[in-house]
């Protein structure tokens, strides 16, 4: 009995530390540097692309894209450009949505278009 007693102490003492190590085992990469699993950072590779956002609104409205705020003056178009993926977000309160809201992602195919927004 007492030889049943250790190997079962053994065995949880056994799981126990490999499932201590398992989280740093499982984020170990071996081979170097690691590729990104990451969805949103395979779209965002590709040259900028220049599009146009209109704001139809009657107030000004700020919009945040790949981190900087721009303003968008009231019944006006201002020019912007930015990788393939990334998200432009209201900076402000609009018509019909809140200050963080995702607004659009910029797409190969916005190249030159005009975005109409509020």
């Amino acid at each position: 009995m007492p030889s049943t007693t250790r190997t079962i102490a053994g065995s949880l003492a056994v799981l126990l530390v490999a499932g201590a190590m398992a989280p740093a085992t499982a984020n170990a990469w071996p081979l170097g540097k690691k590729t990104s699993s990451d969805p949103s950072a395979a779209k965002s590779q590709g040259p900028p692309i220049s599009f146009q956002v209109y704001n139809r609104g009657k107030n000004s409205q700020d919009i945040r894209v790949a981190g900087q705020v721009y303003t968008v003056p009231s019944q006006q178009t201002i020019t912007l450009t930015a990788a393939p993926g990334a998200e432009v977000y209201a900076d402000s309160e609009g018509n019909g949505y809140q200050k963080g809201t995702l607004l659009f992602t910029i797409i190969p195919t916005m190249k030159g278009a005009k975005v109409s927004f509020n």
